[in-house]
């Protein structure tokens, strides 16, 4: 008997406490690591370890400017980067070029940022590989043929 007084004391005891009237004490400023988590998603490079450590300070120096609590997603695969957004698992990202263009076209994403070099332009290069003996020579020449991208976005 004495030992079912005691467990029940154990059990009762934080109860009993939580229904004082005691005055409540007004809650603490809220901090970054309080918050809601922001998500901020990348398309995967080949060195994803090298890759977060690239993005991580930019991660902590946007989390003290908002007040947010940010994340960085890189994500399994290129294509991902759309799904994780339509889901709403992301809340911002870095697109590449062809993720970009369709976020801005299936989504209504607007770019809000966009790198610049050191001399103010904003440029992009892709490459086109073809094999040494196709009669392809230009763009022009491409028109009707069948184009492999680097994943199903």
């Amino acid at each position: 008997l004495a030992n079912i007084v005691i467990i029940t004391l154990l059990f009762t005891l934080p109860l009993l406490n939580s229904c004082s009237s005691q005055p409540e004490t007004p809650p603490e400023k809220s901090s970054v690591s309080s918050q809601k988590k922001f998500y901020l998603g990348l398309i995967p490079e080949q060195d994803l370890f090298s890759q977060k450590e690239r993005y991580t300070p930019l991660a902590r120096y946007l989390s003290e400017k908002a007040g947010l609590d940010i994340e960085i997603k890189i994500l399994s695969r290129y294509g991902n980067i759309i799904d994780n957004f339509i889901s709403g698992q992301l809340d911002a990202a870095f697109f590449g070029s062809f993720t970009g263009a369709l976020a801005i076209s299936k989504l209504g994403v607007e770019p809000l940022a966009r790198p610049l070099w050191q001399d103010n332009t904003s440029t992009y290069y892709g490459m086109v590989f073809v094999r040494k003996d196709s009669s392809i020579k230009s763009g022009q020449d491409m028109k009707g043929k069948r184009f492999a991208f680097v994943d199903k976005a």
